[in-house]
């Protein structure tokens, strides 16, 4: 499937701020599942702008603008091609074992899924009893989540923890993301955290427009290798599932996150719009 996808975040201060710095993570990430044709990365007011490759693979950008300013706005424009039609298939070269860094990095807690004991309560019963059945265990461990919390916009923040999620039982994509996270992680499934956009809506198939990126959290299976698993939707990611980023949690892939000079207060309008091309 052939995608276009806009994005813009346009940050507004209430005073005129200085020395901006601000890291963007807002793609093109290219792997066996989708591969990025054309990305473009604009500024206003003019910035510079500087490329880089993170820890775990991401193409980032370090946005730096020292003039006085009172807003920012940041506008990619991607066209990407996704190859996953089926997830459920098994890949036609068996899945290369995960490196033992990696295995450390989507194993063990991190900051936004420390270690909490009632992930591990939830999760034992689905605990693989064989690397065989591991993707099947990560589809039911992400179908839990979407019958027993409640999608509830605003309910959290960005630096919501896992524990804080479990509390409330509601949430939002990124919060079902981490959740889903912690429970696999709980039954030594290696799982990762996935910012992105997917393509969802009864509308006009050709053009949905949606106000915000998604994310969903890819999980290792012997099997399968990396697949992407959607509790916000009740889906096993496929091709209407457009990457960003991967990282342990939000935490390593936020897709703008920075700091300026000065006391203004910040807000954050963001718009997102997916087409698919012919």
């Amino acid at each position: 499937m052939r995608l276009r996808v806009t994005h813009v975040s346009r940050l507004k201060y209430s005073e005129r701020v200085t020395e901006q710095v601000m890291e963007c993570r807002l793609g093109p990430l290219s792997d066996d599942d989708q591969r990025w044709e054309r990305f473009e990365l604009r500024v206003k007011p003019t910035s510079r702008i500087a490329s880089y490759v993170d820890a775990f693979g991401n193409p980032g950008y370090l946005v730096t603008l020292a003039a006085p300013h009172e807003q920012l706005e940041l506008t990619t424009e991607s066209q990407v091609t996704t190859l996953l039609k089926d997830p459920f298939a098994l890949p036609l070269v068996q899945p290369r074992p995960l490196a033992p860094l990696e295995r450390h990095d989507y194993l063990a807690p991190s900051g936004l899924v420390p270690a909490e004991p009632r992930l591990a309560e939830l999760a034992e019963p689905h605990r693989p009893k064989d690397p065989e059945d591991a993707f099947t265990a990560a589809q039911t461990l992400s179908e839990l989540i979407h019958a027993e919390f409640a999608y509830m916009p605003e309910a959290t923040s960005t630096t919501t923890t896992v524990a804080e999620v479990l509390d409330g039982r509601a949430g939002v994509c990124q919060d079902f993301a981490h959740v889903l996270i912690g429970l696999c992680r709980t039954v030594g499934l290696p799982a990762r955290y996935v910012s992105g956009y997917v393509l969802v809506g009864n509308g006009d198939p050709d053009s949905i427009h949606v106000s915000a990126s998604h994310a969903w959290a890819e999980v290792y299976s012997p099997t399968h290798g990396w697949r992407g698993f959607d509790p916000a939707n009740n889906v096993v990611a496929s091709e209407q599932h457009v990457k960003m980023a991967i990282g342990r949690d939000y935490g390593d892939v936020p897709p703008t996150h920075g700091t300026f000079r000065g006391l203004a207060e910040t807000t954050l309008d963001v718009e997102v719009s997916v087409r698919k091309l012919p």
